[in-house]
């Protein structure tokens, strides 16, 4: 054990130029767990009897965790294009600073298009979603039709399914930053 590995980070403190400001901290870890809560539930409702109760509930949770993502990645979006993000960190080098903004982008273009296809898939099916305790109906951007239906399903599912790798490629870039460069990447977020 006297060989085992240490990881450490700098540990230095970060100026406030080189850390995310906290309402961009705030929205980033606000949408990372309603998008959890988005995927967590979808796959719960895939182990439940279909047209049982919890399953019901699951798909509810579901449908609002993506609402939520959509109502919280608008004030996300506009704080980035106002106040940007901190510059790279030094020795960060030309292929990690463009993996960075490619996996951004994709991430960005995710927290919209998601939310978005699973509510025109709702719109498609005829489903409408009211605010719970209001009961104010969102509106419907399309109408039901069945083909239209499964064809943004398909897509929502797949973009769904493929970001299980995106959102997994960021998390390990994260703690590969943190545990093995040993550099504050991960700590600007914190």
């Amino acid at each position: 054990m006297a060989k085992a590995i240490k990881f450490h980070s700098l540990g230095s403190p970060l100026s406030p130029v080189q850390r995310y400001a906290p309402p961009a901290i705030f929205f980033h870890w606000l949408v990372a767990l309603l998008i959890v809560i988005a995927y967590a539930a979808v796959i719960t409702k895939g182990y439940l009897p279909k047209g049982s109760a919890p399953r019901a509930l699951s798909m509810t949770i579901h449908e609002w965790a993506g609402i939520a993502v959509l109502v919280v990645a608008v004030p996300r979006l506009l704080w980035r294009l106002i106040k940007g993000s901190p510059g790279p960190l030094p020795g960060q080098g030309w292929l990690v600073r463009m993996g960075s903004s490619l996996v951004h982008l994709l991430l960005y273009l995710f927290i919209f298009a998601q939310p978005v296809l699973g509510y025109l898939t709702l719109n498609a099916a005829g489903h409408v979603l009211t605010i719970p305790g209001l009961d104010i109906a969102l509106p419907q951007f399309i109408g039901k039709d069945d083909e239209t239906r499964r064809s943004i399903k398909e897509i929502h599912e797949t973009l769904g399914s493929a970001f299980y790798w995106v959102i997994g490629l960021h998390a390990l870039a994260a703690l590969w930053h943190h545990y093995f460069r040993r550099d504050d990447t991960l700590r600007r977020m914190m």
